[in-house]
């Protein structure tokens, strides 16, 4: 699998069914990758998302085939149980983006989401499907994030920096089976994701 970045995909290599990509980000910088991605292979695609996600994802980008379950409505915050029950027999070889962690804070101490991203890892290996999903590390202390980043095969990790009077946005592979990498210039224009040259 491909994310259709060019240059994520030649420091990611080859995605293989099962693996868990994890997006360590700031608010919403960056998710452009996965939801292109999924607007790309929408027909494949089971998304769990919170309702205001999902009407984005609908409205905004179109993406009208995949399968939403929705945080609140489908499944409950507070039984997570259920939602991992619902993920295990889900089809094999989809895509499933999970964009709904940070309300689970809200019901739920950091050691109990940790158990339940790991747990939905571990499922998405036995049953040869591809998890991608969304964290917004502003809320968590680093070895909070360790413990996510743990249960991935993959990590991608955007950075805000301010340089004189200009933003600058940076991505690397923080932990991935080809490698890690530097952080490089990303840049977002018209929906469209691009990562240019080495920073630092």
């Amino acid at each position: 699998m491909k994310l259709g970045v060019p240059k994520l995909d030649e420091l990611l290599g080859d995605i293989e069914p099962g693996s868990t990509l994890l997006m360590l980000t700031v608010g919403d910088l960056g998710v452009d990758i996965f939801f292109n991605f999924l607007k790309g292979n929408e027909e494949r695609a089971i998304i769990f998302a919170t309702s205001q996600i999902k009407h984005f994802l609908l409205e905004k980008r179109r993406i009208t085939k995949a399968r939403f379950i929705t945080l609140g409505e489908e499944v409950s915050p507070q039984n997570l149980f259920e939602t991992t029950d619902l993920i295990r027999n889900l089809a094999k070889e989809s895509y499933i983006g999970v964009f709904f962690f940070q309300p689970l804070f809200l019901f739920h101490p950091v050691e109990v989401v940790q158990k339940f991203f790991a747990q939905l890892t571990k499922i998405a290996l036995e049953r040869r499907f591809i998890l991608l999903a969304i964290l917004d590390k502003r809320f968590l202390k680093e070895r909070e994030i360790a413990g996510f980043e743990a249960s991935a095969t993959h990590v991608l990790e955007i950075s805000e920096t301010i340089s004189g009077f200009t933003i600058v946005w940076g991505i690397r592979v923080k932990k991935s089976p080809s490698g890690v990498s530097g952080f490089y210039r990303i840049e977002f224009r018209d929906g469209k994701v691009i990562v240019g040259e080495a920073l630092g």
